[in-house]
């Protein structure tokens, strides 16, 4: 594929011409030239190169002479055509094609309509022909002919001097080269007569041009791309948008799928750049650290950095706004990044913990400069802990990240379940209950409550593992009474099932 290369100076958009609807085949289509500015009825010749192809007398109206006939503006512009349909009485407009139609190739017809009687509107008759030679007939009679396009969707409930759009596909023979314009299927019954305002009689070739290769400066010229299709349904592009436009950005081959009532199309672009290059993101270091900006490889043009220096790679050792000119020919493409310097997050979660019986430990970092987490995901920075274990934490920040861990163990004085000897369920708010108390590193699992005959009175597997003297309701009398207690015992990473049993002493 020839290649088109275009060089543009800077970092500003690049905009090369968009490729957009193809040229419209009706010459004059929206009735905006005239041979002689029409100052009465019937002047269809005026409006070249349009003229009437049968013995009726279609008109041609214009603001250049302001008309009472115009009854509405124009649909775009200051010209528009009028036909007249009455029984035996058809008017049609026909014009010559800037170029024939090519066979097999899909073409888009519209043209825009509007009545001052829409209550006699003839639905399923106003449309287009397209022909080799031109419709000709002395009379003034329909054409016996089969339009291309012809209308099925208007009818008399379309709103009165109102623009509305008539549209379709034609698929050409080949070597179609007038269209004619009028009513096809039927005529206006007896006194059902009525006039059809025309404006903006287009044709267009169904066809997607990207355009050819393209070359640009660097990474911050952009291209749009534009597919624009007339009639399209849908639109698809190589990164799954559906937009009739694209913007490139950065190098690559882009396509295009359309998609139409008559055909699916495609195309392909290929974009370049000549200085592909960038110093990469805003960057944050470490102090201490050493950081190097790199021109890009195997490139001979021009160099100049903030200082003015020329060389190819950039030593960093200061925190700054650093930035590279380069040129070759006519391309002059600039970067700029952002350098800055931070200490490194600190951490110190305190001493390791040995910790024995039912105590606990809350472990308050000493310092902690940087975004702070624990490993576990616990939410809170102080944490207050239990049981056995290695508690780890660390910080971030742009710099770095750091860890610290604190060892928590019960392991040197043994974990054991500590039992009351007596309790005084009296209600006075003091050792009400009986509650077994351990370590971490102890899990109970039930307690087990029995009278001096050894009847169960008590039993629970949920926490919180207490008793409050009464059974079944009332309050057990004052005595001595046993207990059972289950409880999982952790050993390293693994734990055992143990028990214990005892005596206990209600009083009042």
């Amino acid at each position: 594929m020839f290649r088109r290369v275009v060089q543009w100076i800077g970092w500003l958009v690049v905009f090369l011409p968009e490729i957009g609807i193809a040229q419209n085949l009706i010459p004059n289509g929206g009735f905006e030239e005239y041979r002689n500015c029409p100052r009465q009825d019937n002047l269809l010749k005026e409006a070249t190169p349009w003229f009437n192809p049968n013995g009726a007398s279609p008109d041609f109206y214009h603001q250049c002479f302001p008309s009472a006939q115009m009854e509405l503006p124009p649909h775009t512009g200051q010209g528009l055509a009028r036909l007249f349909l009455d029984a035996n009485w058809s008017e049609y407009l026909a014009a010559p094609l800037k170029e024939p139609l090519k066979a097999g190739e899909c073409y888009f017809f519209e043209l825009f309509i509007a009545t001052p009687t829409p209550s006699r509107y003839l639905t399923g008759t106003i449309g287009a022909h397209f022909s080799e030679n031109p419709l000709q007939s002395a009379g003034k009679e329909l054409f016996t002919a089969n339009p291309q396009v012809l209308d099925q969707a208007l009818d008399i409930g379309i709103p009165k001097l109102h623009w509305e759009q008539i549209s379709g596909y034609v698929k050409a023979k080949g070597g179609e080269r007038f269209v004619t314009i009028g009513s096809y299927e039927k005529s206006p019954a007896f006194l059902g007569f009525f006039y059809l305002f025309i404006d903006d009689v287009s044709l267009l070739p169904i066809e997607t041009d990207l355009g050819r290769d393209t070359t640009l400066c660097g990474r911050k010229s952009t291209l749009r791309l534009n597919a624009t299709t007339p009639g399209a349904t849908d639109y698809r592009w190589q990164d799954g948008s559906s937009s009739p436009t694209f913007l490139v950005n950065k190098p690559g081959t882009y396509s295009v799928t359309v998609t139409t009532p008559c055909k699916v199309l495609h195309d392909t672009i290929k974009v370049s750049y000549i200085l592909d290059f960038d110093l990469g993101r805003d960057t944050t270091l470490c102090e201490g650290q050493l950081f190097t900006l790199k021109a890009p490889p195997n490139l001979p043009p021009i160099y100049h950095w903030q200082d003015g220096s020329r060389m190819t790679a950039y030593p960093v050792t200061q925190a700054g706004t650093y930035s590279l000119q380069i040129e070759q020919g006519s391309c002059v493409v600039a970067d700029t990044i952002q350098i800055r310097y931070v200490l490194p997050p600190r951490l110190n979660l305190g001493l390791d913990q040995n910790l024995c019986g039912a105590e606990v430990f809350t472990i308050r970092p000493e310092y902690a400069e940087g975004k702070f987490s624990w490993q576990d995901q616990t939410p809170e920075i102080e944490r207050t802990v239990g049981n056995s274990g290695q508690f780890r934490a660390s910080v971030t920040n742009d710099c770095a990240t750091v860890s610290d861990t604190v060892r928590v163990s019960y392991s040197d004085c043994g974990c054991v379940v500590h039992t009351p000897d007596l309790f005084t369920p009296n209600a006075d708010g003091q050792n009400d209950r009986f509650q077994p108390l351990a370590c971490g590193d102890i899990t109970l699992k039930s307690l087990a409550v029995f009278n001096r005959w050894g009847e169960l009175i008590f039993y629970t597997t949920q926490f919180p593992f207490e008793w409050d003297g009464t059974y079944q309701g009332k309050a057990c009398p004052i005595g001595i009474y046993g207990w059972q207690i289950y409880y999982d015992l952790r050993q390293g990473n693994g734990f055992s099932a143990q028990q214990k049993k005892g005596a206990l002493s209600l009083i009042r």
